[in-house]
């Protein structure tokens, strides 16, 4: 064999060896950012700590993972970094709020971002959304709400709290009006011990136990509707909202909303990570949520665990962004006139 061919096998293989070990090499020695769009408490931070603990050991390399909160117009903040100043090199990814990957899809002004250009990482599992209202409120079911006004906390931007009372109010016939610039779930919920809102609209039912679940064991909290894209068992015979839909218009603009619902606390990278790194975390992700020590966590937080990968939650928002535009042009046009959506 030729001293040039020799070179060139050696050449070969040692490239080949480079490319196998790529992905360890990279992540040797270096920390990963999970960025929290809210602030402690909150589901949102508790999840993304969660990760933080568990991850690293199965990502190549076994990179440090720590979390920073970027807390800011119901998520929208962190959600706008990814897409824009976070590095596309596999060592930030978030966990941000689901409402805020509409946010596109209603032409939201500020929304510079297409989600379905994110890479998704996955999410621990699909969720319920509740109307939640203090004790002491004088609201008591959804008749009530439809009867008198009912002020409710809100993060704004195109966060659950701040969309769907003027959703609700649109199609239930409902009298919400949200009080917005509270900058996290903590925040919204000492407003409600301390009177200054009724309640709060689009907790979902996995963050209240994780975070508030003696409220709810303890009877401190009304819970007077469910949204979601079915049952949630656990909340029996309380009405999910598009059962109480008055026509078959109503009906589709709730169920876009429930849709997006199954994105739950969504875990997702900016756009164009390298393909052998998003693979590595989407497979990681994957691996953490069948983890012994991690699945006791989760239990211990009294959370849902249905989780959903990388592969699944790209497949969820091509399906919400394929809605039909007269339900998508509704959904905005209640939302502009209602002040949710700025002008």
């Amino acid at each position: 064999m030729s001293q040039t061919l020799v070179c060139l096998v050696i050449s070969l293989m040692l490239s080949s060896a480079a490319q196998a070990e790529t992905v360890a090499a990279f992540y040797s020695g270096k920390t990963i950012n999970i960025i929290a769009g809210m602030s402690p408490p909150d589901q949102h931070d508790n999840d993304a700590r969660l990760l933080a603990r568990h991850m690293g050991k199965y990502i190549p390399g076994s990179p440090a993972v720590v979390v920073q909160n970027m807390p800011g117009a119901g998520g929208l903040k962190v959600v706008q970094f990814m897409a824009t100043v976070a590095p596309r090199d596999g060592t930030t990814f978030a966990i941000s709020q689901r409402g805020t990957m509409m946010m596109p899809l209603l032409k939201y002004p500020e929304s510079n971002f297409d989600p379905r250009s994110f890479t998704w990482i996955g999410t621990r599992a699909g969720e319920t959304s509740i109307v939640v209202l203090w004790h002491k409120a004088s609201v008591n079911n959804i008749d009530d709400a439809r009867s008198r006004e009912t002020i409710v906390a809100s993060t704004g931007g195109g966060a659950d709290s701040n969309t769907l009372p003027f959703i609700y109010n649109e199609t239930l016939g409902t009298r919400f009006k949200p009080v917005i610039g509270y900058s996290s779930g903590g925040d919204m919920n000492l407003a409600m011990e301390r009177g200054e809102v009724d309640g709060r609209v689009g907790w979902s039912v996995g963050a209240m136990r994780g975070t508030k679940e003696d409220w709810y064991r303890n009877k401190l909290v009304k819970i007077i509707l469910q949204h979601g894209l079915k049952h949630n068992k656990e909340l029996g015979a309380i009405p999910l909202a598009q059962e109480l839909a008055k026509n078959e218009d109503d009906r589709k603009l709730l169920e876009l909303f429930a849709a997006r619902q199954e994105i739950g606390f969504p875990v997702f990278g900016p756009p164009s990570i390298p393909a052998d790194r998003a693979e590595a975390l989407r497979a990681a992700y994957d691996k953490t949520m069948k983890d012994p020590e991690y699945i006791a966590e989760v239990a211990k937080m009294n959370v849902e665990l249905a989780p959903y990968s990388g592969v699944e939650m790209q497949s969820l928002i091509e399906q919400i962004y394929a809605t039909p535009a007269p339900v998508v042009e509704r959904a905005r046009t209640i939302l502009l006139r209602a002040g949710a959506i700025p002008k």
